[in-house]
Parts: structure tokens; C-alpha cells; sequence
């Protein structure tokens, strides 16, 4: 299947699966003769936003079927768990804000912690105002990433959520001072058999910008 189907074959099961259809992806899914990380992904994502249990166990906080499903890997399958498989566990138990575990789980890895753990225990701190675990975690990831957005931004969310505007902003002014710039979301579709990419402030080819009607109560 060429890279292009590909891409056609995943916007249509993400359409699906994003409106919750999930009949009517699944059904694509398996049409499918390469089924890529993309494909797969979006098909854990969309059961798990639509309350199938069986399907994602960090979004349905499932924890103890999570744990069960990690440790089988080693004694059931041999199979060692890398960084990202840490990385899923540390998401799996801050989700449910089980920061007890999710501790005592990071003092047994293996290694130092990679971008990905951090990243992921700097989100699930996010969801729950954890403020002083956050902030190790964000001063690790610029350590690692001093150029990623990710850390001053989910940090500045932290002090947002616990009401410290002042601080929040100050995270905000940092990444200006240090020039780190936050990625700006890209979104693609297919028009006229052509893959075409734009970001919020650009519009697709040949579509011409509309004149906005004037206001009824402009100038008074």
C-alpha cells in the first residue's frame, strides 16, 4: 500500500473514531492492508474516549489490569520493558493519582529517566496540581530538552491550576527570554486527491479570504 493510501486510510479512521464511530472504524481498520503506529493508535484513542475498557487501560483507569499487563511482559513474555513502557506506567498511575506507586515505580527504573518518562509525569502532574513533583520533573526535562515548550508550558499550567497567576506567567516570559518557541498545531486533509497541510493563521491554496461583514453597531 503506498505511504499515500496510507495516510488517506488513517484520516478516514480517525474521522470515525474522533465522532465515535466506532463500528464504522474498526470496519476501515481492518480493511486496511498496512496497518501503521498511526492506525493503531488512533484505535486504542478512540475506544478509550468512547468507555471501552478492554481497549486503553490509562484512560479507563484501569490499574490493576495495567500493572497486570506490565509485569506480564517479563514473566509471561520475557519481553524487558524499555523507556516508553515506563513511560505508559507512570501515565497509568498518575491518570488515576496513584502518586504512591508511581513513585516507588520510578526508584526501580533501571536507568535515568528519558524525555518521555518525564514528559509523562510532568502531564499527569498537570491533571492533578502536583506542583512540587511537576517541578522536578520540568527542571529535569530542560535539562534534557532546554528547547522543548513542553516543560514551561505544562509547569505554567501547574501554577495556573493552584491559582499562582504570577508565577504561571513567569514560566511564560522565560520561554520568550530563552527563545523557545511552542510548536503550532498542523492539521492535513485530502482535497481534490492532494494531501494538503495548514496551520490555524494559513488557509488552503485558492481559497481566498473573505471579507467580514461590517459590524451593526460600529461607530457608535
Amino acid at each position: 500500500m503506498p505511504e499515500k493510501d496510507v495516510v488517506s486510510w488513517n484520516t478516514m479512521v480517525f474521522a470515525y473514531a474522533k465522532s465515535g464511530e466506532m463500528a464504522s472504524a474498526c470496519s476501515l481498520f481492518e480493511e486496511m492492508k498496512v496497518k501503521d503506529v498511526l492506525a493503531w493508535t488512533t484505535m486504542v484513542s478512540g475506544f478509550a474516549q468512547c468507555g471501552n475498557m478492554k481497549s486503553a487501560c490509562s484512560h479507563s483507569g484501569l490499574v490493576q489490569e495495567g500493572l497486570r499487563v506490565f509485569e506480564s511482559m517479563t514473566f509471561s513474555h520475557g519481553v524487558v520493558p524499555d523507556q516508553e513502557h515506563y513511560a505508559c506506567l507512570i501515565d497509568l498511575l498518575g491518570r488515576a493519582g496513584d502518586f504512591d506507586n508511581l513513585i516507588n515505580q520510578l526508584q526501580k527504573l533501571p536507568c535515568e529517566p528519558n524525555q518521555q518518562i518525564l514528559s509523562a509525569l510532568l502531564g499527569v502532574c498537570a491533571i492533578h496540581g502536583n506542583m512540587e513533583l511537576g517541578s522536578t520533573a520540568a527542571e529535569r526535562l530542560m535539562k534534557l530538552e532546554p528547547q522543548s515548550p513542553a516543560s514551561y508550558v505544562l509547569l505554567s499550567s501547574i501554577h495556573a491550576t493552584l491559582g499562582k497567576w504570577e508565577s504561571a506567567e513567569q514560566f511564560r516570559e522565560l520561554m520568550e527570554k530563552r527563545h523557545v518557541k511552542k510548536e503550532q498545531g498542523i492539521s492535513w486533509i485530502e482535497q481534490q486527491n492532494n494531501l494538503q497541510t495548514f496551520t490555524v493563521s494559513e488557509q488552503l491554496a485558492g481559497q481566498e479570504e473573505e471579507e467580514l461583514p461590517s459590524s451593526p453597531i460600529a461607530g457608535r
